[in-house]
């Protein structure tokens, strides 16, 4: 059974050992420079943070944090199922005043209702297969938010679904938001389609099948990833897909 706080506990470690200046909270290799670097420029970027009390369900190493800070919030709250990777984030921010961090079960967030104006997530729902486990962190992100719930998630045009990892549908998280009195507002696909397929492919077949979440990858899959990316990058413009990292808004009714 997928033990998500002991995995991402596992992952955590494997940051920790990177060094303070990596905020990748998964695989760090060539694709995921390029989708961190094209998330923060197309999708993040457009969320109006300042003054706002916000809060990151799954912070992870505190990388959007950082980000978030630059734009002035009244208050950051960070929430993360691993003591791991809140310890980290700790790390990151024990001087600041403007942050909070929190260890949570995942289920049950240590936050009022309507205590923040807006809560994200950033690939943190497609990690959650358990399905009541899933359902019940969108139900609390709904139930702390007074304004928006922001999510940067997979989305598949039909559900797909591993023991870690579900692509969800837009019509499914729509359907679920509206549930608890939210409206679909906007989405903003990231369109990396090609980029996505064929540095998977490349990390697939030129790794170890028992490598995990975090680890290093070998040399020639990293190499293959660099010489192919100034090629996908291309690919990706003219070919865009509503697939991979959607970032879908969603305001309060």
């Amino acid at each position: 059974m997928y033990d998500v706080e002991g995995y991402w506990s596992k992952v955590g470690k494997k940051i920790e050992e990177r060094g303070e200046g990596n905020v990748i909270a998964g695989d760090d290799e060539p694709f995921y420079v390029y989708k961190r670097k094209k998330f923060l420029e197309t999708q993040f970027s457009e969320v109006d943070f300042k003054n706002k009390v916000v809060a990151e369900f799954g912070c992870g190493p505190g990388g959007n944090i950082q980000e978030v800070l630059k734009k002035g919030p009244e208050k950051v709250i960070g929430l993360d199922i691993s003591p791991v990777m809140i310890g980290l984030s700790t790390k990151k921010f024990k001087e600041n005043e403007r942050v909070a961090l929190h260890v949570t079960n995942g289920r049950d967030l240590p936050l009022q209702d309507r205590s923040v104006d807006l809560i994200y997530s950033v690939t943190v729902l497609q990690h959650i297969t358990d399905e009541s486990m899933f359902l019940n962190a969108v139900k609390e992100m709904c139930r702390v938010s007074n304004d928006q719930v922001i999510i940067f998630e997979r989305i598949e045009k039909t559900f797909k679904g591993t023991p870690l990892n579900h692509g969800r549908t837009i019509s499914q998280y729509k359907k679920l938001f509206e549930s608890y009195g939210y409206k679909l507002e906007k989405y903003k696909s990231i369109n990396i389609n090609i980029s996505y397929y064929v540095c998977g492919a490349y990390r697939k077949l030129l790794n170890s099948k028992s490598r995990i979440e975090g680890e290093p990858l070998s040399a020639i899959s990293i190499f293959a990833e660099q010489i192919s990316l100034p090629i996908t990058k291309l690919l990706d413009k003219i070919f865009p897909a509503d697939r991979d990292q959607g970032m879908l808004v969603f305001k309060r009714k």
